[in-house]
């Protein structure tokens, strides 16, 4: 693996802006680690994938031939975490058999999806019934997960907003005038407030949006990557789909209705997470050179 290569100098700058110091010395180890996860998975080292902000994706062969994905992270406890909520949800086909995890290098081994371009980037509309079936499929596959060492949806919270806040004010005057700061943490109160007083707990994969689902083709319809595992409410995992690909704010609340119907959930609940996000939506959007338009159209249905 040439670890000087555009794609994995782009992942190292991600990973150092994500954990900061600690990707120096586990970056150094990275060379020996991946020589012994080569030779004890007997796998082909290819070349890496370039996406992801939180681990190095390698695409690699094992000895029967067959086409895998090699995730090496430096944050252990966030790789175990998506190895077990695999696990849970893999008898569903809606997300990559994992073939190998190693706690302590921080390394999965994924089976690869044969069309690995997320919907993100494909920029393809998707059924909402196919979104449901998704969503359904995982949620029903993860089974009773309260109180079974899951990272709570109130974390997660407090981790995002958190998060998304120090970034924003890194983005310059024009992205902050656009959406001033006090709209993420008016969002984040709200996003907090729903958080604490769900009543249906499921295990979420917790960061389902287009860029983390692939076309897993006909037969296995779509396939989920790259979870953020924490147990919280059912409607969380689909309010990026209220906005994917719907351009018209006017269509926003029915897509989210037809959504929620779909899925047997509580439509109220799931437009009150649209208009917690919405703040975190137009500071994304707007950071990518959306019209004045579109932010005003989010940020209309901030708190």
């Amino acid at each position: 693996m040439d670890l000087s290569s555009p794609a994995v100098a782009a992942t190292r700058r991600r990973l150092l802006a994500r954990f900061g110091g600690r990707v120096e010395p586990w970056w150094d180890r990275l060379p020996g680690a991946t020589a012994d996860l080569a030779e004890r998975w007997e796998l082909v080292i290819g070349a890496a994938v370039g996406r992801g902000n939180t681990s190095l994706v390698v695409r690699c062969r094992r000895a029967d031939g067959r086409p895998a994905v090699l995730k090496l992270t430096p944050d252990a406890e966030l790789g175990a975490a998506e190895a077990s909520a695999l696990r849970r949800w893999e008898p569903s086909g809606r997300v990559p058999a994992v073939w190998g995890h190693d706690a302590a290098l921080g390394a999965l081994l994924l089976e690869a999806i044969p069309d690995e371009t997320p919907l993100a980037e494909r920029r393809v509309a998707v059924e909402l019934d196919d979104v449901a079936s998704l969503i359904g499929d995982l949620h029903r596959g993860g089974g009773a997960a309260v109180g079974d060492g899951w990272e709570r949806l109130a974390d997660r919270v407090e981790f995002i907003f958190d998060h998304w806040v120090e970034r924003h004010g890194r983005r310059g005057e024009v992205v902050t005038r656009a959406v001033p700061v006090d709209r993420l943490r008016r969002g984040h109160l709200l996003a907090r407030e729903l958080a604490a007083d769900a009543t249906e707990q499921v295990l979420l994969h917790g960061d389902l949006h287009p860029g983390n689902v692939l076309d897993g083709g006909a037969a296995r319809g779509l396939v989920a990557i790259d979870p953020r595992p924490c147990v919280g409410d059912a409607v969380v995992d689909a309010v990026d789909w209220v906005f994917w690909t719907a351009d018209d704010p006017g269509v926003w609340e029915p897509r989210s209705r037809d959504l929620a119907v779909a899925l047997g959930l509580d439509h109220q609940r799931l437009w009150a997470w649209c208009t917690a996000f919405a703040p975190m939506l137009a500071a994304s959007r707007a950071a990518q050179g959306a019209s004045a338009d579109e932010i005003a159209a989010l940020l209309a249905l901030s708190p």
